[in-house]
């Protein structure tokens, strides 16, 4: 293998080497396309003059004016053999690639507020019967349905069908492939949106929620209060016995849930190994009880979900698990995209698991993380 070049230290005051892999003629388009995207007039009748264009230059050249100005600053490629050349022309300047899918639907905002609308609420809830614990911040609310809005970097995805969530894992091999096809480093970037009902998503975030909560409040007990929450560590003897005091679990069960996966072995339990106790219940709906501090017992967060919603979850995961293991056998970094922080919690937790389970001989599944939250 041919030794890579020596990375140059990246000072954009030196220009000369901030822009050394970049051609005369891809600065002057970056330029144009900027001056072009900061003017407020385009971009207010920006679907009519591309309509103009199109019926005025034909197709042909209209795609061809595109790849030189817009669709060439901001897309690799139409296909794996088209974005080759351009990774391995940044890889030759120490510029790795993240691979990731670009087309999105095209939708309405009434049709995209009404499937997020559908898509994360429970057959319970729509149909106004049963009981829902859900707290306000994870409920569906028809203000924030059309999660496209304000969102100009990103492509979201809204739930039609299990059958569109399987074409969008296989859209993500595809991508995971092409990765590992162009380079021996590739990353490829992912969103469980893209994957599953966002129902679950929502009902897993509250849920680890209200958990993280109770913990916060059995370290108070152990005189941990205040206690920042990564270096919060709780003694897993004093654990047991609150537990059991408050009437949520019987001793026998309270010992089956520190097992040595979870425990490790200080004999603690941190923030992390606490979440990590829902794992160990068989059906995923029995993940989703929530401790009730007035009665101290376990109570679901929705009274029942259909075999349909079970199924639903049970096939996010499986879709999750499936890409996983496509990307280690390519050897391809999986990066899990941050979404919106309603759902952020469930994703979070879920990139952990994985985490857990593929990060053995070297970091492949990597998380993100939204550091302008406070």
């Amino acid at each position: 293998e041919a030794a890579r070049p020596p990375v140059p230290v990246v000072d954009f005051g030196n220009t000369q080497e901030a822009y050394r892999s970049r051609r005369s003629w891809e600065l002057v388009r970056s330029l144009l396309v900027l001056r072009l995207c900061a003017s407020s007039a385009l971009l207010a009748h920006h679907e009519q003059l591309l309509h103009i264009a199109r019926r005025f230059l034909g197709q042909r050249l209209f795609e061809k004016l595109m790849k030189m100005t817009f669709y060439g600053q901001f897309v690799a490629g139409e296909d794996q053999e088209s974005i080759r050349p351009l990774i391995r022309h940044n890889r030759a300047f120490g510029v790795g690639s993240i691979l990731d899918y670009g087309v999105e639907e095209d939708l309405s905002p009434q049709e995209a507020e009404r499937k997020e609308m559908e898509s994360c609420t429970s057959a319970v809830e729509r149909e106004g019967s049963g009981t829902s614990k859900r707290e306000k911040q994870y409920q569906a609310h028809p203000a924030f349905g059309d999660r496209r809005d304000g969102v100009i970097s990103a492509r979201t995805y809204f739930y039609a069908n299990e059958a569109k969530c399987d074409s969008h894992m296989e859209t993500f091999l595809a991508c995971i492939e092409a990765a590992g096809q162009a380079s021996e480093d590739g990353f490829s970037a992912i969103k469980l949106t893209a994957l599953g009902r966002p129902q679950f998503l929502l009902q897993f975030s509250d849920v680890l929620t209200k958990w993280r909560r109770f913990f916060h409040q059995m370290a108070a007990e152990q005189g941990k209060a205040g206690v920042a929450a990564v270096d919060t560590k709780l003694e897993v003897a004093a654990l047991q016995e609150s537990v059991a005091k408050m009437g949520i679990a019987s001793r026998t069960e309270i010992k089956n849930w520190f097992t040595a996966e979870t425990l490790g072995v200080s004999g603690t339990v941190d923030l992390l190994d606490w979440s990590s106790l829902i794992d160990s219940r068989t059906e995923l709906s029995k993940h989703l009880v929530v401790p009730n501090m007035q009665t101290g017992q376990l109570e679901p967060l929705l009274s029942r979900f259909t075999t349909e919603e079970e199924q639903q979850m049970t096939r996010m995961l499986q879709r999750m698990d499936v890409l996983a293991k496509r990307a280690t056998e390519m050897g391809v970094r999986l990066m899990v995209d941050a979404e919106q922080t309603y759902f952020q919690p469930a994703i979070s937790r879920l990139t952990l698991a994985m985490q857990r389970k593929f990060n053995v001989g070297k970091p492949l599944i990597f998380n993100t993380y939204q550091c302008y939250l406070k």
